[in-house]
């Protein structure tokens, strides 16, 4: 999923446009799928603290540092790293009988991101 289909972001157009189309494969297969009992969703992960960061992170004083702090506190309401707990938490819910009624949606973990 992508937080940038919420608030279209022009500089973010083709990964965007990949991303709003594996949403829609989402619901696609999730209507297919749903006379099966198979359900079929997808996570929205927002600013994830993992090593993928690490080289961006790096040019601009680290993960802690005063400029990525700055950049979570200006376009995530929750002013905060997300971590891979947050994200398997909800994927492990989906993945649980508490979850066997919902289908075909796209779930923003995300700390409010897409909400800019």
């Amino acid at each position: 999923g992508c937080n940038a289909n919420q608030t279209p972001k022009l500089r973010y157009m083709l990964p965007g446009q990949a991303k709003a189309g594996l949403e829609y494969l989402v619901r696609h297969y999730a209507l297919l799928l749903a006379p099966k009992h198979i359900t079929v969703n997808v996570i929205i992960p927002g600013f994830t603290r993992t090593e993928a960061w690490l080289p961006s992170a790096d040019s601009m004083g680290g993960l802690d540092g005063e400029a990525m702090r700055g950049m979570l506190k200006r376009r995530c309401p929750m002013n905060k790293w997300g971590t891979v707990g947050d994200m398997g938490g909800v994927v492990a819910f989906l993945c649980s009988s508490a979850a066997s009624y919902i289908t075909g949606v796209a779930i923003p973990i995300d700390g409010g991101l897409h909400l800019n």
